[in-house]
């Protein structure tokens, strides 16, 4: 599924400082992870149809973790240098209104100059009922206290922005999205060696069950909704009731009757 953590482990306990999110993913930490997303987010994938899906955001995993999506084909862009689909250089994505099925933002609104404006842009080129998942980082943990106090720094994964899941609702809802699942993963110390996370396991159970809120990874389902627009009459218009005009007999007139 992903790469053996016992090969690299030695190797990957210390990494070079400002290191991107990508290869940060190859640490001990990062392994165990993107393990941890991808056996939540195969529920999801395994329910999803349709023609088209997009992924944006450490596109250099998309591959290994969408590997189950039913979706016929899945295309990738982002602003890196991986091999992409499709490169962009602001958060305009050249895709076509209503065209795409699925769009997986992997901690695109963290690293995104412009949130708001991304989703505005995943909003115009879903399909009606087309599914939306945020992966994004929780502030609201151990992890976003790790954040708190070294986002100044330009190293994977402090860097950027950690939205909360309350204010990643709000944002969708306010464009119509419906939400549909609010999975977590990540229930472990922000500390990559290799030991410590085999000794966090027996921890991980404990904080997931009574802890669910402390997740590193907040991994949010929308669904686009499509409401008709009906017009609204305002309750000061008072509805005229116009009698019906009454039609003379015809039948009859000018008829002799019998005395």
């Amino acid at each position: 599924m992903f790469k053996n953590s016992s090969n690299s482990a030695e190797s990957n306990d210390t990494l070079p400082a400002f290191i991107p999110l990508n290869q940060w993913y190859e640490s001990p930490l990062g392994i165990y992870l993107l393990d941890d997303i991808k056996s939540r987010l195969d529920k999801v994938l395994s329910t999803s149809f349709g023609y088209y899906a997009l992924s944006v955001g450490c596109e250099s995993l998309s591959p290994a973790l969408l590997d189950q999506c039913r979706i016929k084909k899945l295309y990738r862009i982002g602003q890196g240098n991986h091999d992409l689909d499709v490169k962009i250089n602001s958060t305009a994505l050249p895709i076509a209104n209503d065209s795409t099925d699925l769009v997986v933002l992997f901690h695109a609104l963290s690293q995104s100059p412009d949130p708001h404006g991304l989703l505005r842009e995943v909003n115009r080129i879903l399909i009606p009922d087309g599914k939306l998942i945020i992966i994004d980082f929780n502030p609201i943990s151990l992890w976003g206290l790790r954040h708190l106090f070294q986002s100044w720094l330009d190293d994977a994964p402090w860097a950027g922005h950690y939205y909360t899941a309350r204010r990643l609702i709000d944002w969708t809802s306010l464009l119509g999205f419906e939400q549909l699942h609010h999975y977590r993963a990540g229930y472990l110390l922000p500390l990559n060696y290799q030991k410590l996370i085999k000794h966090s396991r027996i921890m991980s159970k404990f904080s997931e069950r009574w802890l669910n809120f402390s997740a590193a990874i907040n991994l949010l389902v929308f669904e686009k909704n499509t409401i008709p627009i009906t017009p609204v009459r305002n309750r000061w218009v008072n509805n005229k009731i116009v009698p019906p005009k009454v039609v003379r007999p015809t039948v009859g007139r000018g008829m002799k009757y019998d005395k």
